[in-house]
């Protein structure tokens, strides 16, 4: 901004010829000189300024001067009428009237045609540069020396071609730069006592409305920036005026609420949200309100939103607030992802080539391309998740995959979780209520593991779901449309159940639409050492270990046993296994107890034979060259080094008999 104009050069007569000529000659300033004068003319003698140059020595050729005006372009379109009623006021006095950019090269030149061709011999023309570096002491290379205003009179000037002239200028900036100088020179005897103060208040009009638009311009901007980002941001916000009118609907808002955002605007809020409860009572509120739940009513018809509020204060007054809206199913699915409830399995995942097992695939893979009910049997362990994950993803639904098992949830919570529950529908419920399980899984699967253990009064009003397709929260009397795909699984025998009295006969023909039997792994034993080849090499990494394969002795006892825990069972065993192991092959004496069915290594007898510790080292030695013929091989299987391998093998007088050492 201009700083405090010096206006004492007005009332001065410029130093006399004698204190000039004896500066240039002996280098002498007489203190009768101005400081800022004799300032000026010391940086000019530093600088090696000729004194007697005829005037400005450099000027741009016109594609530089285009360039910079170019550059100063905005600056230039605001200052012009500026320039233009100046020069209309004074310009037939015998003035010059320019504009130069912050380099001190002009741009704009006007005013008295004869004054213009006086000073044009001085080379002050468009593209002249006039700082002190190019012409010495002037008003304009001084003015941007010194960053205020300044009038040099006459013997002034350092350079002897322009002691005839008074030149008066002020610096503009732009937000505390220098954006360029107005200047106004006439002849000596013609300078006026208040040249400068005009000078200086036409810059600073020029300076105060580049500002005011740069501000504007600024604040355009930013609301445009503004306006562009919230129209791509996915959730729907609307912002409102103290008066609840709203201002602003970005796209995702006009498109969940199905209106025309150039008609709401200026709307009262509640006109727009015709919703229970009235936006406007939260927002009278000034309130910070995250992820309240809202219906909004519209021709016959309800939606559920999820909102956060926020109020826009300044100071201590609250005049404007905004809104999030998001749509239900939007926030389901968000909920999901972050819950993780999401299918990441797939058909080819099952793992197995037996008929058994083939069967219950194609057969699982055919009803995923349907709507219909999918009723998963299987004992324990048998992978009925991996299939209902399989169908999920096979099928041609976009929502998320929702598991719940029945037999895990209180029975006092059952309903609300499957079901969700309203505002304020039980001591500790969540204030802005929430949705269950199958709201959640709106447009996707829902797999309701162990449904043999569902209590006998849910599995009504689980029926009754899945016959009209609508749930009602507990606590609540509006029915809730969802298209939900029903994927049912149980251990049990639900036709017994059916005759126990445990399980309602309706219900169990409404689930018994598409039956997959999953077969045990003692049904398909040939699937063991595939199974053991998947699955071994993924636990070991995971475990950190080295194990990949099994002896065959090994694999032969797996196979031989009923795995009651099925699929399971085997993956924690081997992942046992795998723990205790010291090499990339697992033996007998790696595995654990099964049942009483596999004993580790010297413990299949009653009565274990005793050894001393010496023959259980070479034992093991000897048993373990016999199957790798490689020394380097069983070092690393019995966990020691190479050459503790060769010492013991000494020691022990165990023979080489051509084994390799590597």
């Amino acid at each position: 901004m201009l700083k405090p104009i010096d206006t004492s050069a007005d009332n001065s007569s410029p130093p006399k010829r004698g204190e000039w000529e004896r500066f240039i000659y002996e280098g002498v300033i007489s203190t009768d000189v101005r400081e800022l004068v004799r300032e000026s003319w010391k940086r000019c003698a530093t600088m090696k300024v000729d004194p007697f140059i005829s005037g400005a020595q450099q000027v741009l050729s016109p594609e530089e001067i285009a360039i910079r005006k170019k550059r100063s372009k905005d600056f230039l379109a605001i200052a012009r009428p500026y320039l233009d009623t100046l020069c209309s006021l004074v310009g037939n006095l015998g003035t010059v009237i320019f504009l130069t950019n912050e380099e001190g090269v002009v741009l704009l030149l006007s005013g008295d045609p004869e004054e213009l061709r006086r000073q044009g011999r001085i080379n002050l023309v468009e593209g002249a540069i006039w700082t002190e570096h190019e012409t010495g002491t002037n008003a304009v290379g001084t003015a941007i020396a010194i960053g205020q205003p300044v009038q040099i009179v006459g013997g002034e000037h350092y350079c002897f071609s322009q002691h005839e002239i008074t030149c008066s200028a002020a610096p503009i900036f732009r937000r505390e730069e220098l954006a360029g100088v107005l200047n106004l020179s006439m002849a000596c005897d013609r300078t006026h006592p208040h040249t400068l103060g005009m000078v200086a208040m036409t810059a600073k009009l020029i300076e105060g409305e580049m500002n005011n638009r740069q501000a504007l311009d600024t604040e355009i901007a930013i609301k445009s920036w503004l306006d562009a980002t919230l129209s791509t941001v996915p959730k729907g916000i609307v912002t409102l005026n103290s008066r609840e009118e709203v201002k602003f609907v970005n796209h995702a808002a006009a498109n969940i609420l199905g209106l025309d955002a150039e008609e709401v605007v200026g709307k009262h809020i509640d006109l727009v949200f015709n919703c229970t409860p009235p936006l406007s009572r939260m927002m009278e509120k000034g309130l910070v309100m995250d992820n309240m739940e809202v219906t909004l009513e519209r021709e016959k018809k309800s939606q559920r939103f999820t909102i956060s509020v926020r109020p826009i204060s300044v100071g201590s007054e609250t005049f404007a607030g905004g809104v999030i809206l998001i749509e239900g199913k939007e926030v389901h699915r968000l909920v999901t992802e972050m819950a993780g409830a999401q299918a990441h399995l797939t058909f080819h995942n099952i793992i197995g080539t037996s008929p058994v097992l083939l069967k219950a695939r194609d057969l699982a893979r055919s009803a995923a391309l349907t709507n219909s009910t999918v009723l998963l049997l299987g004992e324990s362990g048998t992978g009925k998740e991996l299939f209902a994950q399989s169908i999920h993803n096979g099928s041609r639904r976009k929502g998320p995959f929702i598991a719940v098992n029945c037999s895990a949830i209180p029975r006092t919570l059952i309903e609300s979780e499957l079901f969700g529950y309203e505002a304020g529908s039980f001591t500790g419920a969540s204030r802005s209520g929430r949705p269950g399980k199958f709201e959640l899984a709106h447009g996707g699967t829902i797999f309701l593991d162990e449904i043999g253990d569902m209590p006998l009064d849910l599995q009504t009003v689980l029926l009754r779901v899945l016959q009209e397709r609508q749930i009602v929260r507990v606590g609540g009397h509006k029915p809730i449309s969802i298209n939900v795909r029903v994927v049912a699984a149980t251990n049990r025998d639900l036709l017994a159940r059916v005759n126990e009295g445990a399980m309602r006969e309706d219900l169990y023909y409404r689930l018994n639409v598409v039956t997959v039997l999953i077969p045990s792994l003692r049904e398909r034993r040939d699937d063991i050492p595939l199974l053991i080849s998947h699955l071994l090499p993924q636990i070991s990494a995971r475990m950190g270990k080295m194990a990949e394969s099994l002896t065959p002795r090994a694999l032969q006892e797996l196979c031989r046993y009923d795995w009651p825990g099925n699929v399971r069972e085997l993956e924690n065993v081997l992942e046992r296994a795998a723990i205790m192991a010291s090499g990339g092959v697992l033996d007998l004496g790696d595995i654990p107890e099964l049942g009483g069915h596999i004993k580790p290594q010297g413990q299949g007898r009653q009565e274990a034979e005793l050894l001393p510790l010496e023959e259980v080292e070479r034992r093991a030695i000897v048993f373990t060259l016999e199957r790798t013929n490689s020394i380097a091989a069983s070092a690393k299987i019995l966990g020691i080094s190479r050459s503790s391998i060769y010492r013991k093998m000494h020691e022990l007088k165990i023979p080489l008999k051509g084994r390799t050492d590597r």
